[in-house]
């Protein structure tokens, strides 16, 4: 997950180099629009290098961590103002054999999930439906709850994307897939959940599954 730190233009080649420190602890917001409205510029940091900082912090809230690693820092080198994305995706499963499954999609060199970006007005469940649905090549598919979401950040010419992915369960009675080579997937499979998360590609995505497997059935029988 991503926090963000409100602080002046001119201080950013210094944190960009020593990272932040303060006697008291450093404050970190939760929420991008907050940290937008405390300071000129915002710095994005990476939560899961920063010691003592929680994973998954409240939504809205603040948090004081001892110090902020320079290289936590990911909008600074140079400086790269930050702008939110919405994204949502699946955690499409499947229950079989005593196992519970969960759908993967190899594209770019590493296991993922199905997921993309919305379109303008569009809802992150009716963007999970079409993203998952386009990406493993299947026309039925079911909603059945929400597993919150993750944040990740990347630069984009001149800007820092925060990009913010809804997740959703869901499930399917296809078992035939048509990966999206548009999108440059080349596999979709199924994998028990433990291997799909040995497998994943994406530090941020296997912290996410541990902190959502209470809420698939299955998972902790089968861990």
């Amino acid at each position: 997950m991503l926090l963000y730190y409100p602080a002046a233009v001119a201080d950013v080649p210094t944190f960009a180099c020593e990272g932040l420190h303060a006697e008291a602890g450093v404050t970190l917001y939760s929420a991008l629009p907050d940290a937008q409205a405390a300071g000129e510029a915002v710095l994005v940091v990476n939560a899961l290098q920063v010691p003592a900082a929680p994973s998954v912090p409240p939504a809205g809230s603040t948090v004081q961590v001892p110090h902020v690693p320079p290289e936590a820092l990911g909008n600074v080198r140079p400086y790269a103002p930050p702008e939110p994305v919405t994204a949502a995706g699946g955690y499409v499963v499947r229950y079989e054999h005593g196992t519970t499954d969960l759908l993967l999609i190899y594209r770019r060199g590493v296991w993922d999930l199905p997921k993309g970006k919305a379109d303008p007005g569009e809802t992150p469940e009716a963007c999970a439906r079409r993203e998952v649905c386009e990406e493993v090549g299947i026309d039925t598919l079911t909603l059945v709850r929400p597993l919150g979401h993750t944040e990740h950040g990347y630069r984009e010419g001149d800007v820092y994307r925060v990009k913010t992915t809804h997740w959703f369960l869901m499930r399917t009675p296809e078992r035939t897939f048509t990966p999206e080579t548009r999108e440059q997937i080349q596999r979709v499979a199924w994998f028990p959940w433990t291997v799909a998360r040995e497998k994943m590609g994406y530090e941020t995505l296997r912290h996410h599954m541990d902190a959502i497997a209470h809420d698939v059935p299955g998972v902790e029988s089968a861990t």
